[in-house]
Formats: C-alpha cells, structure tokens, sequence
C-alpha cells in the first residue's frame, strides 16, 4: 500500500521529534550522572582514624584585655598535631585530638607563647570535625583547648607586671576555635575564637583577665 505524501511527512515528523525527544533524554541523564559525579567528587572526605595530621600555623595576633587594660600580642607562629580518632555514635564525624599546639612571638614583641594545658588537657577539650550536613561539601571544625599563655617580657606589651618574671595566664575553661573549610587539613582554613575566653593568674583566680579575639590560619601542611 503506498502512503500519501501528506502521511509520509507526519511520520518523518513524529520520528525527527521521538529522535529529538530520546536525544534530549539522554543528554539530561548524562548531564544527572556527571553532576552526581563532581558532587562525589566533591565532597571532601574525612581524615581516617590513626592518622597524624601536622600543619603550621600563624596568627596575626591575640586581643587579650588584663586589669581593664587591651593589648594585642603582636604576630605569632608556630605549628598544631592532630591524632585523628574515631567518634564513637557519630560516624559522620571524627575526633581531631590536638596532641601539640602552640604559638610564639619574638622577644622584641613580648616573647608570647600560647600552648595546650598538658595538665589540664586529658580533662579539658575536645576537637572535633564534621560535615555540615549529609551531601555538603563543607566541613565544621571545633577545637576545644586548655590554653596557657605566658609573657615573656610583659614589659614590652605595657602589662603591669614584674619585669623580672614572665606572666603566666590560664583559661579558665577550654577555649574553642571554629572554622569552615572544604577539606581538612587545608592551606588557608581560618579560625575564630568563638567567645570570649576567661584567663587566671596563678593564685588569683578572680583576675580580671580573657581572651577577646583569637584568629588562627594554617599557613602550611
């Protein structure tokens, strides 16, 4: 049976527009599957559980407010160690334990050290990384430290204190630096004291003393 010109054109038509259409289809499925990809891909992934992490880091300078009086402690570098371990009942999580931290400054700036509390720190801190939330490509890090902070030279900084003697400061609780980051560890991740944080003076514990701005970068790994 032959088929007329006019039904031979609606049959080429309805088979351009199936190839079309089956066309478009397979282009949005790849596009889906190639997308799914660089998500997977993107999304970083977190340290294993055993693993040591060190990074070097540097700080423009601690705001530090000691008998109604502001300083800021000038630069300062130094490095972190984590041991990475599992967090137990959160596996979208891990434990970042910080084993080293510590930052200094030159004598002609105080000769500022800033360092994790050995002895306080099996009972004080926890440091923690996290995704944001399932599917996100960022990471939350807490880090949770006992700090100590000694002035070499308080002198330097204007500190009313013996000259002779460096001043000793200890947090009263942990301090806690938050930061954002798409990967861990990573070049370039800031941190931020997320509040104020309390200091004593050895036997005086009611000190008017704290921490007002902390910002820590990891300048290497």
């Amino acid at each position: 049976m032959k088929m007329s010109k006019k039904k031979r054109a609606k049959v080429v038509r309805r088979v351009a527009t199936g190839a079309v259409a089956a066309t478009a289809v397979g282009v949005a499925v790849a596009g889906v599957a190639v997308a799914a990809r660089r998500t997977e891909e993107a999304l970083p992934k977190l340290p294993a559980p055993g693993a040591t992490i060190e990074v070097d880091l540097a700080s423009k300078g601690i705001e530090l407010v000691f008998v109604g009086q502001r300083i800021n402690t000038g630069p300062l570098k130094g490095k972190a160690t984590y041991e990475i371990e599992s967090n137990k009942g959160d596996p979208s999580s891990v434990q970042t334990r910080v084993s080293e931290f510590y930052l200094t400054s030159p004598a002609k700036q105080g000769g500022v050290t800033i360092a994790v509390d050995t002895a306080a720190r099996a009972d004080k801190g926890r440091s923690v990384l996290r995704h944001e939330k399932p599917g996100s490509p960022r990471l939350h890090h807490t880090m949770e430290m006992p700090l100590s902070i000694t002035v070499r030279y308080p002198e330097v900084l204007g500190l009313p204190a013996d000259t002779e003697e460096p001043l000793s400061l200890t947090a009263k609780d942990a301090a806690t630096l938050v930061a954002r980051l798409n990967g861990f560890p990573l070049k370039g991740t800031r941190y931020k004291l997320k509040e104020e944080t309390a200091l004593s003076l050895p036997g005086q514990p009611h000190s008017d003393a704290s921490i007002l701005k902390f910002p820590v970068k990891v300048e290497g790994l």
